[in-house]
């Protein structure tokens, strides 16, 4: 069986949505009943952890203890989803490690996809960091979220793969915002049982899930054609052996 994939969740800078991206990603892997574990490397703020404590994992990573203990966890369980929301705090530190072990690289090794959904902003540092990141070796998709940038340039934030095509969240209105984040809210028991037609939310969720179906599909039947375009490589013919002055 495929290893189940490790996602990313990551800002080079405060207040871009990443929290509240990874809350959907864990409502996502939850509604289509898979089995999935979160870890949170926000120290002083463990919102994630907060919103699944039966889930997620809160890590600090500023020792080799918090280290260790993570990577090792990451590594083991191979049938589990894997989701982290990587504070902006930790963000260089995480990268950093993730490099110098070659994580990624081993990780495709083993058969897991690290996927390390980026959301982007304006400022030219952000787009340095992302070029920059790119040595690590995993799969970066970029997400615009609105609410925290008016704009995205693709040139500035290109995928890694041609399938990795821009994740857009779009805005929310202030009034609706304050009702997802509350520390009650669920997306999916929201999606189930409010009455009536289609709100805000409920198009604004269904959009996203829509293009998490089509991330995944995109990377799946990619991984195919790659198996696919191995196994129907013909097989070089083996040079042929010069007769050496032992043989006759």
């Amino acid at each position: 069986m495929q290893p189940a994939p490790l996602y990313v969740v990551a800002s080079p800078r405060p207040r871009t949505g990443k929290t509240l991206l990874a809350r959907l990603l864990m409502e996502f892997f939850q509604d289509s009943g898979r089995q999935l574990i979160g870890f949170d490397l926000n120290p002083r703020e463990p919102m994630l952890a907060g919103r699944f404590p039966k889930l997620v994992w809160p890590v600090d990573i500023g020792n080799i203890h918090g280290q260790m203990e993570l990577f090792d966890r990451l590594v083991a369980d191979t049938a589990s989803t894997k989701v982290i929301d990587l504070g902006y705090g930790p963000f260089e530190q995480f990268f950093r490690v993730i490099g110098d072990i070659g994580f990624a690289e081993e990780a495709r090794r083993r058969g897991m996809d690290t996927i390390v959904f980026f959301l982007t902003d304006q400022a030219m540092a952000t787009v340095r960091v992302y070029a920059e990141l790119q040595r690590v070796g995993a799969i970066f998709q970029p997400i615009h979220n609105e609410t925290a940038s008016l704009t995205f340039t693709k040139e500035d934030f290109p995928p890694t793969r041609p399938e990795c095509s821009v994740i857009r969240m779009p805005r929310l209105s202030q009034v609706v915002r304050g009702v997802v984040d509350r520390p009650s809210f669920s997306f999916n028991t929201y999606m189930a049982n409010q009455p009536g037609g289609p709100t805000e939310i409920h198009s604004w969720i269904a959009d996203l899930y829509r293009q998490f179906r089509d991330f995944e599909l995109r990377l799946l039947m990619s991984r195919l054609n790659s198996s696919l375009g191995r196994l129907a490589a013909p097989t070089p013919p083996e040079p042929a052996k010069r007769k050496g002055w032992l043989s006759g």
